[in-house]
């Protein structure tokens, strides 16, 4: 799963993508700044902590989502916006969009558009996303009202034009497409588009130490997190102790980048299923909603193919029970379960199979 992170100069976009990955051990060029750069994050996930603590394995494995820091788009610029358009399908390709918007006021950064105004930059980044969409619905009507002219499908062609059309007065209203799909058999006619307004959206305000006390204030409507790019990029050049020490003295009980890396894998819908054993204790990224043999095939395909039953038990459970599978198991909480089993977040797995 991919994240996109896209935001005006000067936003601290790459500073807090630096930041995301050195945290998580992974060193990036970002000399480029023309050009996307990626970083594989882990997921932060105490539960899997604490497992690891219980089974002493010889391996640890996080689950892990990448980022997609995409170059600063310039709005106030005609040209470079319009240069910026072939970045759009690097965008689409991505499973959720991070909005980072400038929050502080520096002397040595230039203000963008002579401005310091996280909202506003947040409305014209959505804006812009929609204006992209409404391109490419309309070159797709185009194609259909040409197909229509000829007689093979013309049934499905005139169900897909009317969607279309649509779509093109929802987003001519400023609505994302999200807000006009009306079925999942909607959203799977038009999944292979990846509209930009399709996809889950987050906007970061990005500020200084002074900006992140309390809880932040929807921007435009979305789910928004303050942090500062600057802080964490300081955070990540500690070695634990002192990134503790320092988190302390800033009355900070977690990192922002910890908390923006779940709000990414919660926004995208996505949850954790674990395996355990001396070996290996391991994190699995599931949908939310994907059933035991899908869950088995994450796994490895002959564990799919092979499904007998899914050995099942609740995180908390194992937790209750000081981490004794046998307590678990004597009060009735260890099930077994079959293919169309709905897996849970947290439910930990050992999988029946024969190949």
């Amino acid at each position: 799963m991919r994240v996109a992170l896209i935001g005006p100069p000067s936003s601290g976009k790459t500073t807090l993508f630096e930041a995301i990955a050195a945290a998580g051990g992974s060193t990036v060029d970002v000399s480029r700044t023309d050009q996307p750069h990626l970083a594989v994050v882990k997921v932060p996930d105490e539960r899997l902590e604490w497992l690891t603590e219980i089974y002493q394995p010889k391996k640890k494995v996080p689950a892990e989502i990448e980022f997609l820091d995409m170059p600063g788009i310039d709005l106030a610029d005609a040209v470079a916006r319009n240069r910026w358009k072939t970045h759009w399908a690097a965008v689409r390709d991505c499973d959720m969009v991070v909005l980072v918007c400038r929050a502080f006021d520096s002397p040595t950064v230039a203000a963008y558009r002579n401005r310091v105004d996280a909202a506003a930059d947040a409305e014209e980044l959505l804006a812009e996303m929609l204006f992209a969409d409404l391109e490419q619905v309309g070159n797709r009507i185009e194609r259909l009202e040409a197909q229509l002219k000829k007689p093979a499908n013309r049934d499905a062609t005139q169900r897909e034009l009317d969607l279309m059309t649509r779509l093109r007065e929802a987003l001519e209203n400023e609505k994302p497409i999200r807000d006009a799909i009306r079925d999942e058999a909607e959203a799977k006619m038009v999944r292979s588009f990846a509209f930009l307004s399709q996809k889950n959206h987050l906007v970061v305000v990005n500020g200084g130490e002074d900006d992140l006390a309390g809880p932040a204030e929807p921007v435009a409507g979305l789910t928004t997190l303050k942090l500062s790019a600057k802080i964490e990029d300081e955070l990540a050049q500690l070695d634990a102790a002192d990134r503790s020490e320092f988190m302390a003295d800033l009355g900070l009980g977690e990192s922002a980048r910890d908390r923006l890396v779940r709000a990414c894998y919660e926004g995208m819908n996505l949850i954790s299923m674990f395996t355990v054993g001396p070996d290996e204790c391991r994190a699995w990224t599931l949908h939310a909603g994907d059933d035991a043999v899908t869950a088995a095939g994450e796994i490895h395909s002959d564990i799919a193919r092979g499904f007998i039953r899914a050995e099942t038990m609740a995180y908390d459970d194992l937790k209750a029970a000081g981490g004794d599978e046998k307590a678990v198991k004597a009060a009735g909480r260890l099930r077994l379960e079959g293919k169309h089993y709905v897996v849970a977040d947290g439910d930990i797995i050992n999988f029946r199979f024969n190949v």
